[in-house]
């Protein structure tokens, strides 16, 4: 997926090339079609992160179009456009899962906003799914408590084996800015920890702390605990019993603010 490329097809140039003037302008790069079997070929080739197509175009309309694409990939947004469409036509849209159905003329300044909406939503999605297959094997589950905690429930033991893949994961998460301000690190389920784990751990801690963030370890096994508290980082790390006792400090500092 090409995060700043976005496909318009319209059977109309002028169209085209306004809003594909417009998009450029912002800092998107645009490829064009004009009429949906063509646009669908695109779409397959160069995969963009969105769609702007018009409904009533010669070969196949927009809402076929808007079936093709999702039949290929479920999290690009297609955004619709239309001079003439009645209320049915826009039902059936929305059940197909377009994005939105905006008239014609085209407000450009309200089209931007609907793009930047979708967007987001599918860059959204797919750091999500991103994180799922790389976290296979290393992390259980991923929860959140509130919108500035995020819980990685660790299941793979921290050792030569597993070091380089937990730094590697945990690198993707920060760069795609999907992490929360407080990242607890659930470690019942690690039963041993060697020198390249705590590296990583001693890593991870300096990453956040770079970009204001903070990490927790939690529900630390008789064995990590023994190993931390034996090299004395114990207290290197904040360390808590429970996701509770992380929760309820956090919203303690808050009130205190």
């Amino acid at each position: 997926m090409n995060e700043k490329l976005i496909l318009v097809v319209d059977d109309e140039p002028d169209i085209c090339s306004e809003i594909s003037g417009f998009l450029s302008h912002k800092g998107y790069q645009v490829i064009i079609a004009h009429n949906g079997k063509d646009g669908l070929k695109l779409f397959k080739q160069h995969q963009p992160v969105l769609v702007l197509s018009d409904y009533k175009m010669p070969v196949m309309n927009g809402i076929e179009l808007l079936k093709g694409i999702k039949s290929i990939s479920k999290n690009i947004h297609v955004i619709l456009i239309s001079g003439a469409a009645d209320s049915r036509t826009i039902v059936e849209a929305m059940k197909e899962q377009a994005f939105d159905f905006i008239p014609k003329p085209v407000d450009l300044n309200d089209l931007m906003k609907i793009v930047t909406t979708a967007i987001e939503k599918t860059l959204a999605k797919h750091s999500q799914e991103s994180l799922r297959l790389g976290a296979r094997n290393l992390v259980g589950e991923v929860s959140h408590v509130g919108d500035n905690i995020s819980v990685f429930y660790m299941i793979e033991d921290m050792d030569e084996h597993s070091a380089l893949r937990y730094d590697t994961y945990f690198k993707k998460i920060i760069s795609d800015h999907v992490l929360t301000k407080n990242v607890v690190l659930f470690l019942k389920n690690v039963k041993y920890i060697n020198n390249m784990g705590l590296n990583f751990l001693i890593s991870l801690n300096d990453q956040l702390i770079k970009r204001e963030s903070r990490l927790y370890l939690c529900a630390l096994s008789q064995q990590v605990d023994f190993y931390l508290r034996s090299l004395g980082y114990l207290d290197y790390f904040k360390v808590e019993a429970n996701v509770n006792n992380i929760v309820e400090h956090i919203q303690m500092e808050q009130a205190g603010s």
